[in-house]
């Protein structure tokens, strides 16, 4: 049924034993989500380092804020256009 048992003499080992599981369960749960989640950056696009204006768009950016990885999409707020949909590749 999927029930977990913790059984122990001790009262104390029976809170570390569900402790121990809590945490697994967690970190299975970042691990399963990881491919899923994105999170927020901010960028500077460094103006000498456009290299492709047309799709796709090669340029260098400098990371101002959190954390980027290829694959991560990416939002471009435009006068002209409201938001481009951009992924970060190697």
């Amino acid at each position: 049924m999927g029930v977990k048992i913790f059984k122990a003499e001790i009262i104390y080992h029976l809170f570390d034993q569900w402790t121990r599981y809590i945490e697994e369960i967690r970190a299975q749960r970042r691990a399963d989500a990881a491919g899923q989640a994105v999170f927020p950056c901010v960028l500077e696009v460094l103006p000498d380092h456009v290299y492709r204006q047309k799709d796709p768009i090669i340029m260098g950016v400098r990371v101002k804020d959190g954390i980027i990885k290829i694959g991560t999409p990416l939002t471009v707020p435009s006068r002209d256009v409201r938001v481009y949909g951009i992924f970060v590749v190697a």
